[in-house]
């Protein structure tokens, strides 16, 4: 497992909800110093772990682990548009799929 692309990952999971280390830290009940080492890779979290902030992300192990696969990396840009996109509210979602579909149409597929 890459543990530094886990690590980036969550970070950007994090910065994306708008979360501080602090309140990661207490909705997965763990050190703020933990949670920096594992976003820095100076920590290897348990899978335990990994389900507990990927739940307290609202995203999946998947998702965080996606960078450590062969075969998700070739699709990263499409998993990284579904993380996006699952983060929006039904508003930003409606936008976005009517951004592509005409995006679709215009240029084709």
């Amino acid at each position: 497992m890459d543990y530094a692309l886990l690590g980036k990952r969550i970070r950007d999971e994090r910065l994306l909800l708008r979360l501080t280390i602090e309140q990661l830290a207490e909705k997965v009940n763990k050190s703020t110093n933990y949670i920096g080492q594992i976003e820095r890779c100076d920590g290897k979290p348990s899978l335990e772990t990994i389900v507990d902030i990927a739940n307290a992300l609202g995203t999946t192990v998947d998702s965080l682990l996606r960078d450590s696969l062969p075969a998700a990396q070739r699709d990263g840009a499409d998993q990284e548009l579904l993380s996006l996109f699952a983060s929006l509210d039904e508003k930003g979602k409606a936008f976005l799929l009517d951004v592509v579909k005409r995006y679709v149409y215009y240029y084709g597929k």
